[in-house]
Parts: C-alpha cells; structure tokens; sequence
C-alpha cells in the first residue's frame, strides 16, 4: 500500500496493540483489498488476527459498529464468518485471521461454488433480532445526501438514473414480501473467504434487512454471470426447477441498484478522498469509476 496509508495508521496501530494486547510482542503486516478501511495481519502470542481501522465512510452512511460487531458474532455462531474478539470497539474491529484466499470472480461462476454462496446467503437471511434496516434505496440515497454534503459534482446522466431508482422502489413497496430478511448488502466474491470449500463472510457493515434480491444481484453483476447461471442461481436460492418470472424481474431490477449504488459509491469516495488526505484509496481515481458506471448503465449493461 502507500506511504500515506502506513503514515497515517502507525500511531493507531501501535495504541491499538497496545490496548489488545498489551506488552506482548506482536508484528503486523497491511492487507491488501480494501477501498474503504484499512486492514492488517498481526501476529501476537503466536496467534494471528486481522485488525479494521474503520474509514470516514461510516461519517456519511450513519453506520453502526456495534451492530455490525453483533450481526459479525451472529454469522460466526452460523460458522459462515470469523469470530470476533470482544476488544473491539466502534474505531476498529478485531477477528481471526484465516489462512485463505477471498474467491475469485472465476470461483464464484463455479457451480459448486456458488451454491455454496447461495447457502451461506439464505443463511443470513434468517437472522434474527439485529435491530437495523439498510436496503438498497436507503443506501443510494446516504451515498447521494453525502455527495452533496461534500460538494461532490453529480455527472450529468445521474438524477435520471436516480428517477429510474425511485420506480423502482414504488414499484416493489407494493410487494415487499422479498424485503423483509436480514441482507448482507456487500456480497461480493472479494467479501467471501474460500478455505478449501468452506466459505467465510467478512465486511459486514453495510448489513441490515433489505431486499434479498440485492444480494443475489451483487454476485450475479459483479461476475457478469450468464443467464444460465442467473437461472441456476435462482434454482439454488428457491428450490424451483424453472424459477418464477417475478424473480428475475427482481433480480433485473436489483442488478440496476447494484450498478447506481457502485457509480454513487465511487462518487462519493472521490469527496472523501478530496475531504480527507490520507484515505484507503489505492490510488484509485473514484469520481472516473463512478462515470464509467454510469456510462455502461446507459448503455443498459447492467454488470461491472
């Protein structure tokens, strides 16, 4: 990673050792994948854990850690996630480190693989009792609230992008049977571990009850699957031989919030990263990929 990135969390890792661990001593290494917090591998007692310094997202989307930590616990008592130690607090969160790769988009188009995933999504979508809503609209809409707050310049195509989004949401407010269960809302390969088969979920801070087809979307749009395999897909989530039209209208419908969310996500980070020096940012020119979404958006592409 950048020179900004070890500049800026040095002190706050070496408090945060401190506190967790105390005397002990302990090494850490940056882990790479994250555009948003900042991550890293540290070795202490001969254990290993990654450690999240949370990012300046959380100023805009109103997020809730200690939520997050519990849904995190909930999924681990699942055995779909890694535990999490209890020093966690609402700046960083602390969990076990496993020795595997996040999945590749080739992965994930595997059968046995995304079945595997869809498994683990329908399991989230039981969980209970975790008090927070964050569907797709609501999260499009704090990614635009935080745009203007940041001054950020909306591409010219954007507010007929954002009408086609408030259809939508009229459209399925009239059945929200779909919209009910617990979603994870970032369900990207690079959010799912692949140890040997067993599949771990991380990142669970933009989760809450939304829309279940969001979630099934996030795969499908992010891998570019095949029609084929949105069918398979929606066979291994409901169980239906042939899958009901009205699902993959939902599923259309919510590849098209999955690509306003990403072009809003990249906007947004482009005034975080003006707002604030020292951001994970990978050097990414953000406000460019939330155009290029948007420009294959009107393209009507709906995968990345």
């Amino acid at each position: 990673m950048g020179d900004n990135r070890n500049k800026m969390s040095m002190k706050n890792i070496a408090m945060i050792i401190k506190k967790t661990w105390g005397d002990v001593p302990v090494t850490y290494e940056v882990l790479t994948g994250g555009f948003v917090n900042f991550s890293y591998k540290v070795c202490a007692n001969g254990k290993y854990f990654v450690l999240r310094i949370n990012g300046k997202q959380n100023d805009y989307l109103g997020l809730s850690r200690a939520e997050e930590v519990k849904v995190f616990k909930a999924a681990h008592d699942m055995n779909i996630a890694p535990a999490v130690l209890p020093q966690s607090t609402p700046e960083y969160l602390i969990t076990e480190y496993i020795n595997a790769p996040v999945l590749s988009v080739e992965e994930l188009r595997e059968p046995v693989i995304l079945k595997n995933a869809i498994e683990n999504l329908k399991k989230i979508h039981t969980i209970q009792n975790i008090g927070r809503n964050f569907s797709p609209f609501e999260l499009l809409e704090k990614y635009t609230d935080g745009m203007r707050t940041l001054g950020v310049i909306f591409p010219e195509k954007l507010n007929g992008f954002l009408r086609t989004a408030e259809d939508i949401e009229k459209r399925w407010n009239k059945d929200s049977a779909y919209r009910k269960a617990y979603c994870h809302n970032d369900y990207f390969p690079a959010n799912i571990i692949n140890d040997n088969g067993r599949l771990y979920v991380i990142d669970w801070e933009l989760s809450g009850v939304g829309d279940i087809f969001f979630d099934l979307a996030t795969m499908s749009f992010s891998c570019a699957f095949s029609d084929e395999l949105d069918k398979y897909m929606l066979q291994c989530y409901f169980g239906q031989t042939n899958p009901e039209p009205e699902h993959f209208a939902a599923l259309l419908d919510m590849k098209y919030m999955n690509m306003l969310r990403e072009a809003t996500w990249g906007l947004l980070h482009s005034g975080i990263k003006e707002d604030e020096e020292n951001t994970a940012s990978h050097d990414m020119n953000y406000y460019e990929f939330g155009e290029w979404v948007l420009g294959r958006l009107d393209e009507g592409i709906l995968h990345l």
